[in-house]
């Protein structure tokens, strides 16, 4: 195959130096690179493949030659990025974004893909990819993203995935109910029992809290021995039900006091919410010993 010859002008670098070397001995130089590399025509079909490109793909040159890289794609490729790359190649633009493709055998897996246009008398003559394995690094920030919203006890969600739930439902104006729940003289046990016993209970608070609440309802450790969960309308108010779950862990010791309040048939904004659903909880407390604000 005819290398692309050097654009004139100070435009972009040329696809391969002119070292002297034989055309043949360049592209076995290309083969050798650890990384994938492909370049298309300006119609976006592909002209070449390196070695690296076959064994991350399964795909051989002569299985590639003549095709779009939409092959590549799958059910679960992104049409956004989809979107996004065709844009740039439509515009002559370079691009560089991490997607979804598939392996020959079917297998999914993520690509930091870049590719850049290369001209000739400022037109488009080709375009040259270079694809990473990403697979490894997408997984390990996708673990880190995930524990971000995750209580590290329990495994239920955190605070901070509760406030970002509770504020997606409103701002859709979903009908929902807000179910807070809280252990009474939670502390005795800790100070009485020691921290690991407590770490163990609020564990078991959460594993029954995920047994009576259904899908698609979702419960939150807001922190400490509080929790929460936001329930569609679709489930009965399960306040007395999950006093009762509760009041069975512990040896049959533990008490709870749960309150619940509906959106928007009750409360219409966040803070009113949280107020109607906390007051119904401390009437449910044997005792009052402190008084809290609205979140």
């Amino acid at each position: 195959m005819k290398l692309p010859a050097r654009p004139a002008g100070p435009g972009p670098a040329p696809l391969l130096g002119t070292a002297g070397l034989p055309d043949e001995l360049l592209w076995q130089v290309l083969d050798t690179a650890d990384i994938g590399l492909l370049v298309t025509d300006a119609q976006r079909r592909i002209l070449y493949v390196n070695e690296t490109f076959t064994r991350e793909t399964g795909y051989s040159l002569a299985e590639a030659q003549g095709r779009t890289c939409r092959f590549l794609q799958g059910p679960a490729t992104d049409p956004a990025d989809i979107l996004a790359m065709r844009t740039a190649l439509d515009r002559g633009e370079p691009f560089s974004r991490v997607v979804l493709n598939y392996r020959k055998d079917g297998t999914a897996l993520h690509y930091r893909l870049r590719v850049r246009p290369l001209r000739e008398d400022g037109q488009v003559r080709y375009f040259v990819g270079v694809q990473e394995d990403f697979t490894e690094t997408y997984q390990a920030q996708r673990q880190l993203e995930h524990w971000v919203y995750i209580d590290g006890l329990t495994g239920l969600g955190n605070r901070r995935a509760f406030d970002e739930a509770l504020a997606g439902s409103l701002a859709r104006r979903e009908p929902m109910r807000l179910v807070l729940i809280d252990l009474n003289d939670f502390k005795r046990i800790n100070d009485e029992r020691g921290h690991l016993a407590g770490d163990a209970l609020l564990c078991e608070v959460a594993r029954c809290l995920a047994r009576q609440i259904p899908l698609p309802g979702t419960t939150y450790r807001l922190g400490g021995d509080e929790f929460a969960a936001l329930l569609p309308p679709s489930l009965a108010p399960l306040e007395s039900t999950l006093e009762a779950e509760l009041a069975g862990l512990d040896g049959g010791c533990l008490r709870a006091a749960v309150g619940g309040a509906a959106f928007p048939d009750e409360a219409t904004e966040a803070a009113a919410l949280f107020r109607l659903a906390d007051e119904r909880l401390y009437a449910r407390k044997p005792t009052r010993k402190r008084e809290r604000l609205p979140q």
